[in-house]
């Protein structure tokens, strides 16, 4: 993943905060600098289904340039025309999506998400730069899902040639069970979000 600024790249771990402003126990903006200020995370995408372009853009920008000051990974979420306003060279894209749509040109990092082993080759195939996999853990936010497991997280890796986040469920207690499957990273959205 990079940033707006051409070259920034996440660390060999990342921890990625997948935003839900709604929430966040303080304004969006506020709440990723206090992330970024204590070191929690190394990346932000931005996850906010609800906004229009317009709304999603300005607040983009917003949450893009507090991500720029401390120098850590932006990719805008689903957003194409919004994110090449504010000049986002990332996005991720719902597998959905990037089939139905391919791969945007002019991005230098292109995510999606696979909820099914099967999904990778497909991914890779449409021409995703890194594949987020979930539910790991059950969700917090979504209670009624079914976690898939540490089994189905070290299936995706070993079958992906791109690098795997993890997403769902995932906490200080169990991110290292994360690392230890060979996940390039760890995404969190409530965990993030309430803090």
């Amino acid at each position: 993943m990079c940033a707006c600024e051409p070259g920034l790249r996440t660390p060999s771990f990342a921890r990625i905060f997948v935003t839900d402003r709604l929430s966040c126990v303080r304004p969006l903006p506020q709440q990723v600098e206090l992330l970024t200020a204590a070191g929690a995370v190394d990346a932000v995408i931005l996850r906010e289904k609800d906004l229009d372009a317009d709304a999603y853009a300005r607040l983009a920008a917003e949450v893009a340039a507090a991500c720029a000051r401390r120098g850590i990974a932006f990719a805008a979420h689903t957003q194409v025309g919004a994110a090449r306003r504010i000049g986002c060279a990332a996005v991720h894209l719902p597998l959905p999506l990037l089939r139905a749509q391919g791969r945007p040109d002019g991005f230098a990092w292109v995510g999606t998400n696979v909820h099914e082993v099967e999904e990778v080759d497909e991914a890779e195939a449409l021409g995703a730069d890194a594949i987020v996999a979930s539910p790991v853990f059950a969700p917090s936010c979504k209670p009624a899902v079914a976690a898939r497991g540490l089994p189905f997280l070290r299936a995706i890796v070993r079958r992906a040639h791109v690098p795997v986040l993890a997403l769902g469920g995932i906490t200080d207690e169990n991110e290292h069970l994360v690392r230890e499957s060979g996940a390039a990273g760890a995404c969190r959205m409530a965990d993030y979000a309430r803090r």
